[in-house]
Protein backbone atom coordinates (compact mmCIF):
# COMPACT_ATOMS: atom_id res chain seq x y z
CA UNK A 1 0.00 0.00 0.00
CA UNK A 2 1.44 3.62 -1.21
CA UNK A 3 1.07 6.36 1.16
CA UNK A 4 -1.40 7.89 -0.57
CA UNK A 5 -3.58 4.57 -0.07
CA UNK A 6 -2.45 4.47 3.76
CA UNK A 7 -3.12 8.31 4.07
CA UNK A 8 -6.94 7.78 2.61
CA UNK A 9 -7.65 4.48 4.52
CA UNK A 10 -6.25 6.52 7.55
CA UNK A 11 -8.75 9.99 7.10
CA UNK A 12 -11.80 7.08 6.51
CA UNK A 13 -11.08 5.53 9.68
CA UNK A 14 -11.08 9.06 10.99
CA UNK A 15 -14.20 10.14 9.64
CA UNK A 16 -15.78 6.90 10.89
CA UNK A 17 -14.86 7.22 14.15
CA UNK A 18 -16.84 10.57 14.13
CA UNK A 19 -19.80 8.86 12.68
CA UNK A 20 -19.90 6.05 15.17
CA UNK A 21 -19.55 8.39 18.12
CA UNK A 22 -22.53 10.48 16.45
CA UNK A 23 -24.35 7.51 16.13
CA UNK A 24 -23.60 6.56 19.72
CA UNK A 25 -24.73 9.86 21.06
CA UNK A 26 -28.13 10.97 19.59
CA UNK A 27 -29.99 11.52 22.30
CA UNK A 28 -27.14 13.95 24.03
CA UNK A 29 -26.17 17.51 22.97
CA UNK A 30 -23.29 16.88 20.37
CA UNK A 31 -20.51 19.34 20.31
CA UNK A 32 -18.87 19.84 17.40
CA UNK A 33 -15.37 20.22 19.54
CA UNK A 34 -16.36 16.69 21.27
CA UNK A 35 -16.82 15.27 17.76
CA UNK A 36 -14.09 16.73 15.95
CA UNK A 37 -11.70 15.18 18.99
CA UNK A 38 -12.80 11.75 17.90
CA UNK A 39 -11.61 12.12 14.31
CA UNK A 40 -8.33 14.58 15.55
CA UNK A 41 -9.15 17.37 14.11
CA UNK A 42 -9.97 20.99 14.88
CA UNK A 43 -13.59 22.11 15.05
CA UNK A 44 -12.13 24.60 12.25
CA UNK A 45 -11.07 22.06 9.77
CA UNK A 46 -12.50 18.98 10.55
CA UNK A 47 -16.07 20.43 9.54
CA UNK A 48 -14.63 21.16 6.03
CA UNK A 49 -13.07 17.78 5.54
CA UNK A 50 -16.04 16.22 6.86
CA UNK A 51 -18.09 18.11 4.56
CA UNK A 52 -15.92 17.54 1.62
CA UNK A 53 -14.96 13.82 2.37
CA UNK A 54 -18.51 12.81 2.96
CA UNK A 55 -20.82 14.90 0.72
CA UNK A 56 -22.71 16.44 3.51
CA UNK A 57 -22.22 19.09 6.88
CA UNK A 58 -21.82 17.33 9.88
CA UNK A 59 -24.80 19.52 11.00
CA UNK A 60 -27.02 17.84 8.43
CA UNK A 61 -25.54 14.46 9.03
CA UNK A 62 -26.71 14.64 12.72
CA UNK A 63 -29.99 15.81 12.13
CA UNK A 64 -30.98 13.24 9.27
CA UNK A 65 -29.26 10.48 11.47
CA UNK A 66 -31.85 11.64 14.53
CA UNK A 67 -35.15 11.89 11.93
CA UNK A 68 -34.06 8.60 10.87
CA UNK A 69 -33.62 7.04 14.63
CA UNK A 70 -36.71 8.09 15.22
CA UNK A 71 -38.75 6.74 12.08
CA UNK A 72 -36.89 3.70 12.85
CA UNK A 73 -38.59 4.03 16.47
CA UNK A 74 -41.97 4.76 15.12
CA UNK A 75 -41.47 1.91 12.74
CA UNK A 76 -41.15 -0.70 15.44
CA UNK A 77 -44.35 0.04 17.12
CA UNK A 78 -42.90 1.15 20.12
CA UNK A 79 -45.43 2.50 23.13
CA UNK A 80 -44.12 5.89 23.10
CA UNK A 81 -45.30 9.33 22.16
CA UNK A 82 -44.37 11.79 19.93
CA UNK A 83 -42.50 13.91 22.29
CA UNK A 84 -40.66 10.92 24.14
CA UNK A 85 -39.43 9.87 20.69
CA UNK A 86 -38.38 13.28 19.85
CA UNK A 87 -36.13 13.83 23.08
CA UNK A 88 -34.83 10.17 22.76
CA UNK A 89 -34.08 11.29 19.41
CA UNK A 90 -31.72 13.93 20.88
CA UNK A 91 -34.31 17.05 19.55
CA UNK A 92 -34.59 19.90 21.86
CA UNK A 93 -38.66 20.38 21.57
CA UNK A 94 -41.23 18.52 20.06
CA UNK A 95 -41.85 21.32 17.86
CA UNK A 96 -38.75 21.28 16.22
CA UNK A 97 -38.82 17.56 15.64
CA UNK A 98 -41.77 17.48 13.91
CA UNK A 99 -41.14 19.89 11.76
CA UNK A 100 -37.50 18.26 11.08
CA UNK A 101 -39.63 14.82 10.99
CA UNK A 102 -42.15 16.48 7.81
CA UNK A 103 -39.53 18.37 6.35
CA UNK A 104 -37.47 14.73 5.64
CA UNK A 105 -40.38 12.55 4.65
CA UNK A 106 -43.23 14.21 3.40
CA UNK A 107 -45.25 13.32 6.22
CA UNK A 108 -46.16 14.11 9.95
CA UNK A 109 -44.73 12.00 12.43
CA UNK A 110 -47.95 10.88 13.98
CA UNK A 111 -49.28 9.68 10.71
CA UNK A 112 -46.04 7.33 10.25
CA UNK A 113 -46.71 5.73 13.86
CA UNK A 114 -50.23 4.94 12.25
CA UNK A 115 -49.23 3.14 9.28
CA UNK A 116 -49.94 -0.67 8.78
CA UNK A 117 -46.78 -2.69 7.87
CA UNK A 118 -47.71 -3.20 4.41
CA UNK A 119 -47.14 0.47 4.10
CA UNK A 120 -43.39 0.87 6.20
CA UNK A 121 -41.65 -0.51 2.63
CA UNK A 122 -42.29 3.07 0.88
CA UNK A 123 -40.96 4.78 4.14
CA UNK A 124 -37.65 2.20 3.70
CA UNK A 125 -37.45 3.62 0.30
CA UNK A 126 -37.27 7.36 0.75
CA UNK A 127 -34.61 6.48 4.00
CA UNK A 128 -32.38 4.68 2.00
CA UNK A 129 -32.01 7.55 -0.73
CA UNK A 130 -30.58 9.51 1.89
CA UNK A 131 -26.54 8.83 2.84
CA UNK A 132 -24.90 6.15 4.70
CA UNK A 133 -23.66 5.17 8.22
CA UNK A 134 -19.81 3.91 7.08
CA UNK A 135 -18.36 5.68 4.89
CA UNK A 136 -15.21 3.88 3.02
CA UNK A 137 -12.10 4.59 0.84
CA UNK A 138 -14.13 4.33 -2.37
CA UNK A 139 -16.77 7.08 -1.21
CA UNK A 140 -13.42 9.06 -0.08
CA UNK A 141 -11.92 8.74 -3.72
CA UNK A 142 -15.44 9.42 -5.56
CA UNK A 143 -15.86 12.87 -3.06
CA UNK A 144 -12.46 13.90 -3.53
CA UNK A 145 -12.47 12.88 -7.39
CA UNK A 146 -15.77 15.01 -8.05
CA UNK A 147 -14.43 18.35 -6.57
CA UNK A 148 -10.70 18.16 -7.68
CA UNK A 149 -12.29 17.62 -11.40
CA UNK A 150 -14.19 20.55 -10.68
CA UNK A 151 -11.57 22.69 -9.44
CA UNK A 152 -8.16 21.05 -10.45
CA UNK A 153 -7.10 23.12 -13.65
CA UNK A 154 -8.11 26.13 -12.41
CA UNK A 155 -5.22 26.54 -9.20
CA UNK A 156 -2.19 26.22 -8.70
CA UNK A 157 -0.94 25.10 -5.32
CA UNK A 158 2.12 25.44 -3.37
CA UNK A 159 3.39 24.49 0.31
CA UNK A 160 5.80 27.26 1.68
CA UNK A 161 7.12 29.50 4.13
CA UNK A 162 4.40 32.53 4.44
CA UNK A 163 6.04 35.29 6.46
CA UNK A 164 4.10 37.20 9.18
CA UNK A 165 1.84 40.47 7.98
CA UNK A 166 1.54 42.98 10.68
CA UNK A 167 -2.12 44.46 10.20
CA UNK A 168 -5.02 47.46 10.12
CA UNK A 169 -7.99 45.41 11.13
CA UNK A 170 -11.95 45.95 11.31
CA UNK A 171 -13.72 42.88 12.88
CA UNK A 172 -17.00 41.91 11.64
CA UNK A 173 -19.37 39.74 12.22
CA UNK A 174 -22.37 38.34 9.52
CA UNK A 175 -22.00 37.00 6.42
CA UNK A 176 -18.91 36.90 4.68
CA UNK A 177 -20.08 37.41 1.07
CA UNK A 178 -21.09 40.99 2.26
CA UNK A 179 -17.65 42.23 3.36
CA UNK A 180 -17.05 44.59 0.75
CA UNK A 181 -18.20 48.04 2.12
CA UNK A 182 -16.40 46.87 5.69
CA UNK A 183 -12.88 46.67 2.68
CA UNK A 184 -14.01 50.32 1.48
CA UNK A 185 -13.67 51.95 5.03
CA UNK A 186 -10.92 50.29 5.81
CA UNK A 187 -9.22 51.51 2.88
CA UNK A 188 -10.45 54.72 3.18
CA UNK A 189 -8.86 55.21 6.78
CA UNK A 190 -5.42 54.07 5.59
CA UNK A 191 -5.06 56.49 2.63
CA UNK A 192 -6.37 58.98 4.55
CA UNK A 193 -3.20 57.97 7.03
CA UNK A 194 -1.03 57.98 4.14
CA UNK A 195 -0.84 53.93 4.59
CA UNK A 196 -1.42 52.78 1.08
CA UNK A 197 1.27 52.01 -1.51
CA UNK A 198 1.63 49.54 -4.52
CA UNK A 199 2.21 46.88 -2.40
CA UNK A 200 -0.47 47.25 -0.27
CA UNK A 201 -3.32 44.12 -0.37
CA UNK A 202 -6.07 43.24 1.55
CA UNK A 203 -6.22 39.79 3.92
CA UNK A 204 -9.03 38.54 5.34
CA UNK A 205 -8.66 36.01 8.42
CA UNK A 206 -11.26 33.68 9.42
CA UNK A 207 -12.21 33.06 12.99
CA UNK A 208 -15.22 30.67 12.21
CA UNK A 209 -16.79 28.52 9.28
CA UNK A 210 -19.48 29.29 7.73
CA UNK A 211 -20.74 26.05 7.36
CA UNK A 212 -20.61 25.52 10.96
CA UNK A 213 -21.65 29.41 12.71
CA UNK A 214 -24.88 31.37 11.49
CA UNK A 215 -24.11 33.56 8.64
CA UNK A 216 -24.87 36.12 10.88
CA UNK A 217 -22.39 35.26 13.61
CA UNK A 218 -19.59 34.44 11.71
CA UNK A 219 -16.82 36.49 12.56
CA UNK A 220 -13.94 38.03 10.00
CA UNK A 221 -10.99 40.12 10.63
CA UNK A 222 -10.70 42.97 7.34
CA UNK A 223 -7.60 43.31 7.31
CA UNK A 224 -4.83 45.88 5.25
CA UNK A 225 -1.54 45.12 5.52
CA UNK A 226 1.00 47.71 6.99
CA UNK A 227 4.25 48.75 6.21
CA UNK A 228 5.00 51.23 9.16
CA UNK A 229 3.57 52.16 12.69
CA UNK A 230 -0.15 53.44 13.05
CA UNK A 231 -2.03 54.13 16.04
CA UNK A 232 -5.44 52.08 16.11
CA UNK A 233 -8.49 54.26 17.02
CA UNK A 234 -12.15 53.62 16.70
CA UNK A 235 -13.06 50.43 15.09
CA UNK A 236 -9.56 50.16 13.54
CA UNK A 237 -7.56 47.61 15.59
CA UNK A 238 -4.03 46.23 15.11
CA UNK A 239 -3.04 42.71 14.82
CA UNK A 240 -0.70 40.30 13.73
CA UNK A 241 -1.22 37.40 11.05
CA UNK A 242 0.80 34.33 11.91
CA UNK A 243 3.83 33.09 9.98
CA UNK A 244 4.45 29.98 9.34
CA UNK A 245 3.97 26.90 7.08
CA UNK A 246 1.01 26.97 5.06
CA UNK A 247 -0.61 25.80 1.96
CA UNK A 248 -1.72 28.18 -0.41
CA UNK A 249 -3.93 28.00 -3.86
CA UNK A 250 -3.70 30.89 -6.03
CA UNK A 251 -7.13 31.24 -7.75
CA UNK A 252 -8.96 33.51 -10.08
CA UNK A 253 -12.57 33.00 -9.15
CA UNK A 254 -16.06 35.05 -8.48
CA UNK A 255 -18.26 34.96 -5.61
CA UNK A 256 -19.95 31.79 -5.86
CA UNK A 257 -16.72 29.93 -6.35
CA UNK A 258 -14.85 30.91 -2.97
CA UNK A 259 -16.67 27.63 -0.89
CA UNK A 260 -15.73 24.71 -3.46
CA UNK A 261 -11.87 26.87 -3.80
CA UNK A 262 -11.93 26.51 0.31
CA UNK A 263 -13.22 22.72 0.20
CA UNK A 264 -10.24 22.25 -2.85
CA UNK A 265 -7.88 23.28 -0.51
CA UNK A 266 -8.47 21.37 2.06
CA UNK A 267 -8.95 18.53 0.10
CA UNK A 268 -5.53 19.05 -1.28
CA UNK A 269 -4.23 19.12 1.47
CA UNK A 270 -5.58 15.81 2.85
CA UNK A 271 -4.17 13.90 -0.50
CA UNK A 272 -1.14 15.31 -0.39
CA UNK A 273 -0.30 14.27 3.42
CA UNK A 274 -0.80 17.35 5.87
CA UNK A 275 -1.95 17.38 8.41
CA UNK A 276 -3.57 20.96 9.71
CA UNK A 277 -0.88 23.67 11.78
CA UNK A 278 -0.65 25.99 13.51
CA UNK A 279 -1.99 29.00 12.18
CA UNK A 280 -4.64 31.70 10.70
CA UNK A 281 -6.91 30.74 7.79
CA UNK A 282 -6.76 33.54 5.38
CA UNK A 283 -6.97 34.64 1.88
CA UNK A 284 -5.21 37.55 0.37
CA UNK A 285 -6.14 39.70 -2.17
CA UNK A 286 -4.41 40.36 -5.39
CA UNK A 287 -6.75 42.88 -6.85
CA UNK A 288 -9.87 44.73 -6.72
CA UNK A 289 -12.62 42.64 -8.19
CA UNK A 290 -14.95 46.02 -9.58
CA UNK A 291 -11.67 46.40 -11.82
CA UNK A 292 -11.74 42.38 -13.33
CA UNK A 293 -13.60 42.51 -16.75
CA UNK A 294 -15.37 39.15 -15.56
CA UNK A 295 -15.86 41.06 -11.70
CA UNK A 296 -13.57 38.03 -10.31
CA UNK A 297 -11.36 38.03 -7.48
CA UNK A 298 -7.57 36.91 -7.90
CA UNK A 299 -6.82 35.33 -4.35
CA UNK A 300 -4.49 33.23 -2.03
CA UNK A 301 -6.23 30.64 0.21
CA UNK A 302 -3.24 29.98 2.62
CA UNK A 303 -4.24 26.74 5.34
CA UNK A 304 -2.26 26.03 8.05
CA UNK A 305 -0.03 23.18 7.64
CA UNK A 306 3.13 20.78 9.14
Amino acid sequence: MNKKDKLRKEYSQRINKAMDYIDENLSQTLSLDDIARQACFSPFHFHRIFSVLVGETVNNFISRKRVENAACTLLRGYDYTISEIAEMSGFNSPASFSRAFKKYYGISATDMQNMTKSQHSKICKVDSKNGKNEYNVEDYICNINKLFKKMDMRTNVEVKEMPEYKVAYIRYTGDFSKLSPVFERLFMWAGRNGHINQNTKAIAVYHDDPKITEAEKVRTSVCCMMDKDFKPEGEIGEMTVKKGKYAVGHFEIDQKEFRDAWDYMCAWTIENGYEEGDGDYYEIYHNDNSTHPEKKFIVDICIPVK
